[in-house]
């Protein structure tokens, strides 16, 4: 049982956040006193390096009609390139690596590349080379990797022969695919495990060092979602939007609009997996206010209006 695409599997049946259980994992580590080990790879350059031959192999394995694959070779296959030396250009070559930036295709036909490095997970697990981690009393959940475009999580128990085995696929699979590991992104973490064997184990794979909590899509992996600092990314996201515009040209419904459609939004994200704490919601209602009223710096302004009207 295995997670991808920020899905895990439980009991057979998927669900799809993958957030959550691997919070759920760091947080029962922590409680339960057990060893915990997880690598955060990164694959640099995503876009420009996906083998082109290797899509199409993954687009056969997944059942994909001929003729489909066929189509999106054509679409992503046949554009020519030339290189200007000394201010001539060369004969045109096809491009065989690598989407085009800003196509509409481009980002559907990238969510099929790590589905290969899923194949490889799975067939590292039913050869019992990599031992995942259990979340639950009763095993309910068993984790091994969350995948999410190009960012790949990797949880398992303590033990070299996962190190090993991480560093094997992640080599195989950067020769296939063409997706390379951007090592000064990637980490290796853990939940109770001495420095020392973590050291040596990110020694081995060629990873950082890193630490709880730690970002994942956007989202702090093992942070305690009652704290205030857990909140303080988004804060400062919007505070820094806010300092960006100067609502001195702004009407009052200009600003309403703004706030309500785009400041409003932007919270969103993490609140639709977390509960925020009372303190977090005042602070951002507290940032909203003084932007619609027109606060500069300390020098406030009359609220002419109840807040709950506005």
């Amino acid at each position: 049982m295995v997670s991808d695409s920020q899905s895990t599997f439980v009991k057979g049946k998927q669900i799809l956040d993958g957030i959550l259980i691997a919070n759920e994992a760091v947080d029962e580590a922590k409680r339960m006193k057990k060893e915990l080990l997880m690598f955060k790879v990164d694959f640099e350059k995503a876009y420009d390096s996906v083998d082109l031959n290797y899509l199409d192999s993954v687009m056969a394995n997944m059942n994909f009609h001929t003729l489909w694959r066929k189509w999106m070779s054509e679409c992503v296959g046949t554009a020519m390139a030339s290189v200007l030396v000394i201010g001539s250009p060369t004969e045109e070559f096809p491009i065989e690596r690598g989407f085009r930036q800003g196509d509409p295709l481009s980002p559907f036909l990238f969510l099929l590349a790590p589905e290969g490095f899923n194949i490889l997970m799975k067939g590292m697990i039913a050869a019992d080379m990599f031992t995942g981690y259990s979340v639950g009393t009763l095993g309910e959940v068993y984790l091994t990797h969350l995948q999410f475009v190009d960012g790949t999580l990797i949880i398992g128990e303590k033990n070299w022969q996962n190190v090993c085995s991480t560093r094997a696929i992640l080599l195989l699979f950067e020769e296939i695919s063409g997706l390379k590991v951007n090592f000064n992104k990637s980490m290796l973490t853990d939940v109770n495990i001495s420095g020392s064997w973590l050291a040596e184990a990110a020694m081995v794979m060629n990873y950082r060092m890193g630490s709880i909590p730690f970002l994942y899509s956007g989202f702090p992996i093992g942070g305690d979602s009652r704290k205030m600092s857990f909140w303080k990314p988004v804060v400062n996201r919007i505070v820094a939007r806010m300092s960006s515009l100067n609502n001195n040209f702004l009407s009052f419904g200009g600003r309403l609009v703004l706030l309500k459609y785009v400041m409003s939004s932007l919270p969103v994200y993490f609140l639709s997996f977390f509960k925020a704490p009372a303190g977090i919601i005042s602070s951002l209602e507290s940032i909203l206010k003084r932007f619609f009223w027109g606060v500069v710096r300390i020098i406030g302004k009359i609220a002419w209006i109840n807040w709950d009207s506005v």
